[in-house]
């Protein structure tokens, strides 16, 4: 489904969508946890396009 570089990517998207919401945004810093929110989102995106195994024919 996914080669490693994607796999990679998933994980480091999720863990930046978590700590911008539980991080800045619940300190009451909601423009910095937005950016980080957005940054994880799209490399959640990049990582549905690039990492995706390519079926050998």
């Amino acid at each position: 489904m996914f080669n490693i570089f994607g796999k990679i990517m998933i994980v480091i998207g999720l863990i930046l969508i978590i700590f911008g919401y539980f991080g800045p945004v619940k300190s009451g810093d909601p423009i910095i946890g937005s950016i980080f929110i957005l940054v994880g989102l799209a490399i959640l995106a990049l990582a549905f396009v690039i990492g995706k195994d390519n079926p050998r024919v």
